[in-house]
C-alpha cells in the first residue's frame, strides 16, 4: 500500500504508523482476510475509509470470496418470518449469532420500504441464500417485484415476463435461485397460471430476460410458493402429488422421487422441506402432535429419500411446559406448539441442527449430540391466530437470513 494511502487512512499526513499496522494494510492478501471477517454492513462503512479499502471491498472478486466463504460457513443469522392473517401481511425478523436486537424491527421495514406506495402488501417472499425475492401488491392487477440484500439495503425491481400473447395469465409466485459456490449471478423462475395451467418462465440477472419453458403443469395438486433451489433445479413437493425438478438450464422437469402417502390417507402431513450442505431434507408425520419423527434425505443421484436422522423432542415438554398449555392446545388448530422451522447440516463439522420455533423461544437441537439450546427469544414476535397470538411458527413462514455481500 502507499505512503499516501496510509495518510488517507488516519487523516493525519504527518502521522507515525506502527511497523505491524503498516504490515497489515500494505499486504493486499493479509488485508483481505481481515475484511473477510467483518459483517457486511460494517464492510460497507469500511469502504469510505480510503480509496484503496473503497477499491478492494466493492471489487467482484472481493464480494465473490465473501459470499463463497460465508456458504460455506453454513452459518444462518436470523430468521424471517412471513404470513398473512385476514388478508394483512406480517412480518418478523429475529436475529441470531449476537446480531444488534434492533435489527428485529429495521429489516421488517426495510422490506416494506422497498415498495413506493404507502397502502402496498407484502404479498409473497422467497429467498435463497441471503436473497430475497419480495412481491408487492398495489393494487387490483398492479404487483410489483424486487430482489433485495438486506445487508446491503441493495434492490432491484425485476420485470414481469412477456405475455402479451396471453391475456388470460396470472404471475402466481416467484421462487429466487441464487448459488454463490456456482455463479454472481442469480435466476428467478416464475410460475404463471394461465387457461387453467402452470407455465414457467426464468429470469436471469446477467441478461435480464426472461426465457419461456415449454413445460405445463395442472394446478389443482401443486403450490409452488416453497420452491427449494439446489444442484442447479427447482424443486417442489406437494401433499396429493407427485414431487417436482425444475432444471433452469434446460427449462425442463427431470426425475424426481416421491415418497408414498400412507394408507388410508389421501394426504401426505408434511412438516418440513428445504436444503442444507448440499442435501434435502423432508419431515413427514401422521399425527399432527407427534413430538417424535424422521427426517428423510434424498440420495445425491435422486435414487430415493432414505431415513437420515430419527428425531425425539417429547423431552421439551419437560424443560418448556409452556407448550403443555391448554391454551395453547386450543388456539392451534393442528394442535402443534412445536414446529421444525429449519435443518442446518454441515458435513465437515459433522454437525446436524434443527432449529424449532416453540412458545416464545427458538431452540436449536443437536441431532448427534442430542442436546438443545436457546439461540433466540420471540417474546416480542406473536402470531395472531384466530383472537389471540401464537408464537408458533411453520417452516412455510421461514425465510433463512444470510449476511451476504451479493450484488443484486
Amino acid at each position: 500500500m502507499s505512503e499516501t494511502s496510509l495518510n488517507e487512512i488516519s487523516g493525519d499526513r504527518s502521522a507515525d504508523f506502527p511497523a505491524s499496522v503498516t504490515e497489515i494494510t500494505g499486504n493486499a492478501d493479509l488485508l483481505t482476510e481481515i475484511l473477510l471477517r467483518i459483517p457486511p454492513k460494517s464492510l460497507l462503512r469500511s469502504q469510505t475509509v480510503c480509496k484503496y479499502w473503497y477499491s478492494l471491498i466493492s471489487s467482484q472478486s472481493f464480494r465473490r470470496l465473501q459470499c463463497r466463504r460465508k456458504h460455506s460457513s453454513r452459518k444462518v443469522d436470523g430468521l424471517c418470518f412471513c404470513w398473512w392473517v385476514y388478508g394483512n401481511d406480517h412480518l418478523e425478523f429475529i436475529p441470531f449469532n449476537g446480531m444488534p436486537k434492533k435489527q428485529m424491527s429495521m429489516i421488517p421495514l426495510a422490506f416494506k420500504n422497498l415498495a413506493t406506495c404507502t397502502t402496498s402488501k407484502l404479498q409473497s417472499l422467497h429467498s435463497c441464500n441471503g436473497l430475497f425475492c419480495i412481491n408487492f401488491n398495489l393494487g387490483v392487477a398492479n404487483q410489483v417485484y424486487y430482489v433485495y440484500n438486506p445487508s446491503t439495503n441493495q434492490h432491484r425491481l425485476i420485470p414481469l415476463p412477456d405475455m402479451r400473447k396471453n391475456n388470460t395469465f396470472e404471475v402466481m409466485v416467484m421462487n429466487m435461485a441464487f448459488d454463490p459456490m456456482v455463479s454472481d449471478t442469480y435466476r428467478i423462475v416464475c410460475v404463471i397460471k394461465s387457461n387453467g395451467v402452470y407455465e414457467f418462465s426464468v429470469y436471469s440477472s446477467e441478461s435480464g430476460v426472461w426465457e419461456d419453458s415449454k413445460e405445463i403443469l395442472d394446478i389443482k395438486q401443486y403450490s409452488l410458493a416453497r420452491g427449494v433451489f439446489m444442484n442447479g433445479c427447482m424443486h417442489w413437493v406437494s401433499e396429493g402429488g407427485s414431487f417436482l425438478r425444475f432444471d433452469l438450464d434446460s427449462l425442463c422437469f427431470k426425475t424426481m422421487p416421491s415418497t408414498v402417502i400412507p394408507n388410508g390417507l389421501l394426504k401426505r402431513n408434511i412438516r418440513y422441506f428445504g436444503q442444507s450442505g448440499g442435501h434435502l431434507h423432508l419431515i413427514e408425520v401422521q399425527g399432527f402432535s407427534s413430538m417424535s419423527f424422521e427426517v428423510l434425505e434424498l440420495e445425491s443421484d435422486y435414487s430415493r429419500w432414505f431415513v437420515k436422522y430419527r428425531v425425539d423432542l417429547s423431552a421439551l415438554h419437560t424443560a418448556y411446559p409452556l407448550m403443555l398449555s391448554e391454551e395453547l392446545a386450543l388456539l392451534d388448530v393442528n394442535r402443534r406448539t412445536c414446529n421444525i422451522v429449519s435443518v442446518i447440516v454441515d458435513d465437515k463439522e459433522q454437525t446436524s441442527r434443527f432449529l424449532v420455533s416453540m412458545p416464545e423461544v427458538i431452540i436449536e437441537y443437536d441431532a448427534r449430540r442430542m442436546t438443545i439450546k436457546e439461540v433466540a427469544d420471540l417474546g416480542t414476535a406473536k402470531i395472531p391466530v384466530m383472537w389471540e397470538d401464537v408464537s408458533v411458527f411453520e417452516w412455510y413462514d421461514t425465510h433463512q437470513y444470510v449476511e451476504t455481500m451479493a450484488c443484486v
